[in-house]
Parts: structure tokens; C-alpha cells; sequence
């Protein structure tokens, strides 16, 4: 595996960065090296991705029913795993939910090999003050990935003197950060607890295949109304699909409007549901082991050959074609 050669510096350095992509990489070939240390061999080892602890957890928010469920398992998980590592609570308010993060005070070195050492666009070797920030703004975005929109942000506190990265930090977040506080928060309304979560199992193996990268790489500024209908859309098709009306609820727009404009970007609702099914067949093609049958099942359709007929009316390829030309 060719990575950077900072990788291997002992001391942090942090004027230096590497891609989010090799970062993730990095983090994904820790994980299946640490195995044999902990008694995984042989074909154990190739599923090592499917029973890590990160694996777990998003599974467990994937299988939420809506945002508040997802984030409550997540704060549940730390609490009894993580016991003496990083964790948050949600903390109501009127209309708002404070976000609050606890994070430990063993010791002042982060480790070089965390999930909370990067950039929005570039992974720096960070500890301490800055580690913690970071590590907010991936749950800010993980939180936004699980349904499908970007979560705006009300309000942030951090527990630290003004830094000189001020407004890259509002940027980041989307607010400006009020410092010195009494602790570490984010704010958002509360409506977004009750946004269902529209990621699936199939999504979050694909996500952790390059973990952290994809949840970094996203665009919380995405203004494109197609887009952001396809995120609400989301890839669980095990679920009920949101319709036009509670999409267009979640956008704060009526019915009409949003068809409107939908139509002056050249697309419709409907297409946008046939390519949020056929990005998700595709994907779950691509990482195989899936049967007709299953592939159905997850993508929405009634039994196999319906969803042979879809699938070959979107790529002109049969999911087998299309998988063996995957592979080339």
C-alpha cells in the first residue's frame, strides 16, 4: 500500500497533510492488521470490517428509525464501551437540542491514529483542542449523512481561548463559534431528530470501506435542489421511500413548488427515485454476494425479474453483465 511518508513520522507535524482518501485507507488497513492480534485468522480476517466496533455502531444507527433514535444508541454505545474515551449527550431546549460532547482528560497526546486527526478536505496529524473540534465536525456530518440532508447548525461552544482559524471554522460548521465556553456543543431544531435515517446497511459497508473520507469529502453547502431531494431520498429502500410531500416538508416548500422546481432544474421526483434506486443497485452489484432475490429486496421491487427488467432498463446491462464488467 503506497501512503505518504509522513505516515511513519513519530512526532506530529501540523503543517502537514494528506488526502482524506489515503487517510482512509490507512485507517481501514490498521484495522485488519490489528486482527491477528486480537485472534482473528484466516477468512476471519477479510470480514474484519463487518464486526468492527464501527461497523456495529453505524449498523445500529442504520437501523434507527429516525435521527434521535440513531444519535441516543450512539451516546448509549459510548457510554458502555467507550467508558473511559469521548462521548455526548443530548440535552433538549424549547425547540433546539443541545449536542453536548464529554471528552476525556486522560492524558494530553491524542492519538496519531484517530478518527478525529483531519481536515474538511485534507487529514492534518492534530491533537488536543483542535482533535476535539474535529471530531464535532465529524458527528456534525455523520449525523447529516444517516438522513440525507445537511443538518444546519443554530449555535456552537468551545471550551478554548479564539483561535486564529476563526472564520475557517465558521466556514466549517456553518455558524460562527462563541469561545471560552463551559463546554463543547452544538445546536441545531429539534425537527431533525424526526428526520428518518435513509442510510442502509449496504451504504454504511460501502462508507467504512474508506472510513473516514467519504463522510469528510461531503458538501454541507450543496445548492443544487436535485441533490438534496436524492439525500433526503437516501439508499434504504427496505424502508418506505419519503414521498414528494414529506420531501417537500422537509425542504420547508410546498408540493408545488417543489415539482416546480424540480422541473426547472430538467428532472422530477420520479427519476430522482429511479436514480437513488439505481446508484443503490449498483452498489450493492458492485460489492456482491447478493442474489437476485436480495438485490430485489433491498432496492424495493416485488421479486427478481422485476428488478431485472428495471435494472436493465437503466444501465443496458443485466446486473450480472454489469458486475462481471465491474470486475474488468
Amino acid at each position: 500500500m503506497d501512503l505518504p511518508l509522513v505516515l511513519l513520522e513519530q512526532k506530529t507535524a501540523p503543517d502537514l497533510q494528506i488526502p482524506v482518501e489515503d487517510y482512509g485507507r490507512l485507517f481501514i488497513h490498521l484495522v485488519k492488521k490489528l486482527q491477528p492480534g486480537l485472534g482473528a485468522t484466516g477468512d476471519e480476517l477479510a470480514a474484519t470490517i463487518e464486526f468492527s466496533t464501527y461497523h456495529m455502531l453505524f449498523v445500529a444507527m442504520a437501523h434507527s428509525k429516525n435521527l434521535e433514535q440513531a444519535m441516543q444508541r450512539a451516546a448509549v454505545y459510548f457510554r458502555r464501551f467507550e467508558a473511559q474515551g469521548d462521548t455526548f449527550v443530548l440535552i433538549p431546549e424549547g425547540e433546539h437540542i443541545h449536542c453536548r460532547f464529554e471528552f476525556s482528560e486522560s492524558g494530553t497526546q491524542r492519538d496519531l491514529v484517530a478518527a478525529e486527526n483531519f481536515d474538511m478536505s485534507a487529514l492534518n496529524w492534530l491533537q488536543g483542542e483542535t482533535g476535539r473540534i474535529l471530531s464535532i465536525a465529524l458527528w456534525h456530518r455523520l449525523c447529516s449523512w444517516f438522513i440525507g440532508t445537511p443538518i444546519k447548525l443554530e449555535h456552537i461552544t468551545l471550551a478554548q481561548a479564539p483561535a486564529e482559524s476563526s472564520e475557517r471554522l465558521a466556514e466549517m460548521f456553518g455558524v460562527a463559534a462563541e469561545f471560552n465556553a463551559a463546554q463543547y456543543s452544538f445546536t441545531f431544531h429539534q425537527r431533525y431528530l424526526a428526520f428518518p435515517v435513509v442510510q442502509g446497511e449496504a451504504a454504511v459497508h460501502a462508507m467504512l470501506q474508506n472510513f473516514p473520507a467519504e463522510i469528510l469529502k461531503l458538501d454541507p453547502t450543496t445548492t443544487s435542489l436535485s441533490e438534496r431531494v436524492l439525500g433526503l431520498i437516501g439508499s434504504n429502500f427496505c424502508s418506505d421511500v419519503p414521498t414528494l410531500q414529506q420531501v417537500a416538508e422537509r425542504l420547508h416548500m410546498t408540493t408545488p413548488t417543489l415539482h416546480r422546481r424540480l422541473r426547472d432544474e430538467g428532472s422530477s421526483f420520479q427519476q430522482l427515485k429511479d436514480q437513488a434506486r439505481r446508484d443503490a443497485a449498483t452498489q450493492l452489484i458492485l460489492s456482491g454476494g447478493y442474489s437476485g432475490q436480495q438485490l430485489a429486496e433491498l432496492t424495493g421491487f416485488s421479486d427478481a425479474s422485476t428488478f431485472h427488467r428495471a435494472f436493465k432498463k437503466w444501465t443496458g446491462l443485466t446486473p450480472q453483465a454489469f458486475r462481471e464488467q465491474g470486475s474488468l
